[in-house]
């Protein structure tokens, strides 16, 4: 069963960032363990930010919300790589880890903007459930300048002991041996995804973090805001009500709010 869940699973690309009014190229980043990734490039040139947009389980680089937020960062002065996760999109097939291998992913994006001339200091990590715990998990060794964490999980554990029951048909008596069989055998350790630890850390170094999260969110729910928000005291929060998972693209504030906190003086400071 813990094979079975975090099998591949790739779904169609249905829309380009041509339909969003961006021109872009297909590139293709090595992740650090040299797993042959699929992105889309988005150059603003002259600009000497970037944002890396990663999206969540189950989704890819074309999903509405990541191409909507890749026009807000374009408009702002970022340069924007959206990233497919390993097992997601077009990039190499391989085990899904909710978070635990995917920072070799980040750490990939990071090194092939290294290579254009991108310091982890010109970048913003923007994620979306799985992609921001991934983000919030890979931000403190990378030194980058600012994440953003969209209906993201603090901690691994719980949300899989309400979930596993449902998603594998098995009794919940069953979802600790699911969980050691991953650790055990397929090199995915669940108890080590706990993203409120790297908020700390966030927190330690004086890194911003925005973090949206609704109220109405049933499939991440809204206490894992709160666990964020604990971790680092000073993260700039936007609760919203009534909207559904990762859905927060849709309010009508929401670029406004994004373009306030990517303009805000602690986000500069960092910078």
């Amino acid at each position: 069963m813990a094979a079975r869940l975090s099998a591949p699973a790739s779904a169609p690309m249905n829309s380009t960032p041509d339909d969003v009014g961006l021109d872009y190229r297909a590139v293709s980043p090595q992740s650090a363990d040299d797993l042959e990734l699929s992105g889309w490039w988005v150059s603003r040139e002259g600009f000497s930010r970037a944002a890396v947009l990663i999206h969540g389980l189950g989704g890819n680089k074309s999903d509405a919300f990541v191409l909507q937020t890749a026009r807000i960062y374009h408009e702002a002065g970022y340069n924007v790589l959206m990233l497919d996760l390993r097992g997601h999109g077009e990039s190499e097939a391989a085990r899904r880890t909710l978070g635990y291998r995917e920072v070799r992913d980040v750490g990939g994006a990071l090194d092939w903007l290294a290579e254009r001339g991108f310091g982890p200091e010109d970048v913003v990590l923007h994620g979306w459930s799985m992609g921001a715990a991934t983000a919030v998990r890979a931000a403190p060794e990378a030194g980058v300048s600012a994440v953003v964490a969209e209906a993201g999980y603090a901690d691994l554990p719980p949300l899989l002991r309400e979930e596993l029951p449902r998603t594998s048909g098995l009794p919940a008596p069953f979802t600790p041996g699911i969980m050691l069989s991953a650790k055990l055998f397929l090199d995915f350790d669940p108890w080590a995804v706990e993203p409120r630890q790297e908020a700390a850390d966030l927190a330690r170094q004086d890194t911003p973090l925005f973090v949206i999260h609704s109220t109405a969110d049933e499939t991440v729910p809204y206490v894992h805001a709160r666990m964020f928000r604990e971790a680092h005291p000073e993260a700039e929060t936007w609760r919203l009500e009534d909207y559904g998972h990762v859905q927060a693209y849709t309010h009508p504030e929401y670029r406004e709010r994004l373009l306030d906190f990517l303009e805000s003086p602690a986000l500069r400071e960092a910078a």
